[in-house]
């Protein structure tokens, strides 16, 4: 049987968890394709982020997973998002959770790149994670983890087959249209799919939180960096096959992980 994986991309309203509970919920109610399996949402996804974060930071497990679990379950589907966790000297994680539908709460990732002034704002992860589901290995990340090639080399080394990217890339009143761009996020997905022979989901948040606008284009890319599935600026629903005997297919062409010189890394960084 075919199996296919959602993507959920938002416009978080901003500090309110039990509206975008409610939306994301709505969301998922409205995949009425069974080969579904997963449906993945952003980055801050459950509170948005332009606001104090203790003041919505959870335990986990808590109220939001308790949620999150329920609808996985009666829906029979796999979900993953963004939240904060509350965290040590008031400084609370950027958080990716991983909910079975069968077994619930089944892992959670703290965001190991925290950007720029999230370094005062966030404390930091140290471990990544990787979960065994029903469409194959996942390895979550979140938004700025995706700029280091090597962190994502790294997963895909370990096993994965699908990396989960949960982001809210913006661009400001300052940098505008010259900053961070959907062209630019796209890219990236495209090319750590294809150097790394896996399917990549980037959900992105959209809409505006203050001086920040999110601009969507969430996408579902392919192991040879084709994009499979893309939103635009609205809130909606896109879903593309992960379709692992095409992925070793290609692996078995492209051999980039056999093709490496490590000897000649080694020597050039030192290690």
């Amino acid at each position: 049987m075919e199996k296919k994986l959602a993507v959920l991309q938002i416009d978080s309203v901003l500090g309110n968890v039990k509206a975008n509970l409610e939306k994301i919920a709505s969301m998922v109610d409205a995949i009425k394709d069974k080969a579904v399996r997963m449906a993945v949402f952003c980055e801050y996804g459950t509170t948005g982020y332009s606001l104090d974060l203790n003041s919505v930071a959870e335990e986990i497990p808590g109220t939001t997973t308790a949620f999150l679990e329920q609808l996985a379950s009666r829906k029979n589907i796999w979900i993953s998002g963004g939240m904060i966790e509350k965290g040590p000297n008031n400084k609370p994680y950027n958080t990716a959770i991983m909910i079975s539908p069968t077994k619930g709460l089944v892992a959670k990732y703290r965001k190991v790149h925290p950007f720029s002034f999230e370094k005062e704002q966030i404390s930091y992860g140290d471990s990544e994670v990787l979960v065994d589901t029903e469409l194959g290995k996942v390895a979550m990340s979140i938004c700025y983890d995706f700029i280091f090639p090597e962190y994502i080399r790294s997963l895909a080394l370990k096993g994965a087959e699908i990396i989960l990217n949960a982001t809210f890339w913006f661009a400001d009143e300052q940098s505008g249209p010259a900053g961070w761009s959907p062209e630019q996020s796209k890219a990236l997905a495209m090319t750590r799919a294809l150097e790394n022979n896996v399917f990549v989901a980037m959900a992105c948040r959209t809409g505006t939180e203050k001086k920040l606008w999110g601009f969507g284009h969430s996408v579902i890319v392919g192991p040879q960096g084709k994009i499979l599935a893309q939103a635009d600026r609205e809130e909606g629903i896109i879903t593309a096959p992960i379709d692992l005997e095409m992925r070793n297919s290609w692996s078995n062409y492209a051999t980039y992980m056999i093709d490496r010189r490590t000897d000649l890394y080694a020597r050039l960084l030192d290690f």
